[in-house]
C-alpha cells in the first residue's frame, strides 16, 4: 500500500491543488470500471483529487451495496447516487454479490440519491468548481443539463454546469476513422440520445478516450490474491488483467492534463447520432471536444496503472 500510494504522491507533484471530481460508472458489464474507481479512491486519500460522489449508471440488484463496500475497503464512504432510469433485470455482474459480502453502509439502491439530483446537490454546495470523469453510460449528465432551477440551486442546468464544472471525461466513443461505433454510446437508445445531447448542449469542454485506446492496454492483473479488485477481475475471467478503458479514463482525469497523461489530442467538434450511437468527429481547432492519441506503446500505460493499483 506504501509504495501505491507513493506513487501518487509522485502525480500530485504535477497538479498545484487538489480538484473535486463527481465519477460516474455503468459498474455492471465489465470489471474495469472497478479499477478505474480503485485509482479514484486511492487518489483521493492521497489528497490529488476530492472523490465528492460516485453516480451509478446502470443499476442492479447490489449495484450500491457494491460501490460502497468497495469504498469502505480503502476506509472511505463516498455519496452513491443511483439513475432510477437504468435499472437493469437481474443480476448479470458476476463481482457485485461478491464484493457485497464485504462491510458496507449502503444496503440497498433505495437508500441512494436519484444520480442527477445527487450532481446537482455536490456542485451548488462544491468549494469551487469539479470535474466529471464518466466511464459507463452518459445519461446523468443528459440529466443534468436538462434540469431546472430547484431548491439546490437557482441555476438550470446547463447554468450550474457552466458556472460549477472545469471539464468533463468521458470514456466514450471510437475515434480512430471517420465513423466509429463504442457501446457506452450505444447500448441502448437512452445512450445514443444522451451522447447526441451531450456534444450539442455541453457548456464546457469534453475530452473523450476511445476504445481504441484502452482495447490492447492489459491492467489488473497484478493484485494480491485477497484483494477485491483481483477477486472481481478473477469473477469476470479476468484474473490476469483486463483491458483498460475505464482505468485510463480515471487516471486521465486525475492528472488533469492530457499531455502530462501521455496523449496527444485532436480538439474539433463530435458528434454522435441520438439513434444509431455511431460518432464522428470534426476537426477545428477552436472546437470545444478533444479524443486522445497515444504518444506510447501500450505497455508503457498498462505499467503506469499497475503502479498504482493494488
Amino acid at each position: 500500500m506504501k509504495e501505491k500510494m507513493n506513487a501518487f504522491e509522485e502525480l500530485k507533484q504535477k497538479r498545484k491543488s487538489p480538484v473535486n471530481l463527481i465519477h460516474g460508472t455503468d459498474w455492471w458489464t465489465d470489471c474495469d470500471d472497478v479499477a478505474a474507481l480503485r485509482l479514484l479512491l486511492r487518489a483521493h486519500r492521497a489528497g490529488l483529487i476530492r472523490l465528492l460522489g460516485i453516480g451509478i449508471n446502470s443499476v442492479m440488484e447490489y449495484s450500491a451495496p457494491s460501490v460502497s463496500a468497495f469504498c469502505e475497503y480503502d476506509g472511505l464512504n463516498i455519496p452513491i447516487g443511483v439513475d432510477r432510469s437504468a435499472v437493469r433485470p437481474g443480476n448479470g455482474c458476476k463481482y457485485q454479490k461478491l464484493l457485497a459480502s464485504y462491510p458496507h453502509p449502503i444496503r440497498a439502491n433505495d437508500e441512494c440519491e436519484e444520480a442527477w439530483v445527487m450532481y446537482r446537490r455536490l456542485l451548488s454546495q462544491a468549494d469551487g468548481k469539479a470535474d466529471i470523469v464518466d466511464v459507463g453510460f452518459p445519461q446523468i449528465i443528459m440529466e443534468l443539463l436538462k434540469s431546472g432551477p430547484d431548491a439546490l440551486s437557482p441555476l438550470g442546468g446547463k447554468e450550474l454546469v457552466r458556472e460549477k464544472v472545469n471539464r468533463i471525461w468521458l470514456m466514450a466513443g471510437k475515434w480512430d476513422a471517420p465513423s466509429g461505433k463504442e457501446y457506452n454510446l450505444s447500448a441502448y437508445p437512452l445512450c445514443a440520445e444522451a451522447g447526441a445531447y451531450i456534444c450539442e448542449n455541453c457548456p464546457v469542454p469534453i475530452t473523450f478516450l476511445g476504445h481504441e485506446v484502452g482495447e490492447n492496454v492489459i491492467c489488473g492483473g497484478k493484485t494480491a490474491a485477497d484483494d477485491p479488485l483481483h477477486l472481481a477481475f478473477a469473477a469476470h475471467g479476468s484474473g490476469k488483467g483486463r483491458s483498460a478503458w475505464d482505468p485510463l479514463t480515471a487516471l486521465l482525469a486525475i492528472t488533469g492534463d492530457e499531455a502530462a497523461a501521455g496523449y496527444g489530442t485532436v480538439t474539433g467538434f463530435a458528434r454522435v447520432d441520438p439513434v444509431t450511437g455511431e460518432n464522428r468527429f470534426a476537426p477545428d481547432p477552436n472546437g470545444p471536444h478533444r479524443y486522445v492519441v497515444p504518444k506510447h506503446p501500450d505497455q508503457w500505460y498498462a505499467d503506469r496503472l499497475d503502479a498504482l493499483l493494488g
